[in-house]
């Protein structure tokens, strides 16, 4: 019996210590969140992080399709308040942001910043546009590298409708200004040919 209990245990032990291997193992992930946009609009695009224990530091380089979307501004979250940062929008259609503190912080499916853009008016077809990560570092408050992957989901941009609506409001004023110097000629044929029959 003492022989079965120590196997169990030892089984028990394996299976605990498998487990945490496991888990600790777990990459970081970061995320980009499909949406669908209009052209003109302005739209909250959150970076999205998961299974980070203790983000300390973050250095992320981001390309976007300048032709497509125009970068406004960028603000910090709940979750990252302690942590400094900067980004760097010096070159169009690439973004910098780097992030730094004393102390990690837990982020677990949370937006650790809220990038804000601008969808071009102009967008003759509907298309798909996606981010591009050019580099990642995760940093814990360990300095230790920590392991990620990331899901960047599709940006579905609408075609724009201005220029129908242009030409509608185009044709609209040419038909309402040819009767106007129409009417006034008929009305003076009128007056000259009815005082040649009194005579």
């Amino acid at each position: 019996m003492k022989t079965m209990q120590f196997i169990l245990i030892g089984c028990l032990i394996f299976i605990g210590s498998v487990c945490l291997t496991f888990g600790a193992e777990k990459k970081a992930q970061l995320i980009f969140s499909e949406m669908s946009v209009v052209p003109g609009q302005k739209v909250k695009i959150p970076v999205i992080l998961d299974h980070v224990p203790n983000m300390a530091g973050i250095k992320l380089a981001l390309k976007f399709d300048k032709d497509l979307l125009t970068y406004v501004k960028s603000e910090k979250t709940k979750s990252t308040a302690s942590l400094m940062h900067i980004v760097n929008d010096k070159h169009p259609g690439k973004l910098v942001i780097v992030m730094a503190g004393a102390r990690g912080v837990p982020v677990n499916n949370q937006s650790i910043m809220n990038l804000y853009f601008e969808i071009n008016k102009v967008i003759p077809k509907p298309v798909d546009t996606k981010f591009k990560v050019t580099e990642l570092q995760l940093m814990s408050d360990s300095l230790k590298e920590l392991p990620y992957e990331y899901q960047l989901h599709p940006i579905h941009i609408m075609a724009s409708k201005k220029s129908k609506t242009g030409t509608q409001k185009d044709t609209k004023k040419t038909i309402v200004s040819e009767p106007e110097p129409i009417t006034p000629q008929k009305t003076n044929n009128s007056q000259k040919s009815e005082p040649k029959k009194q005579k």
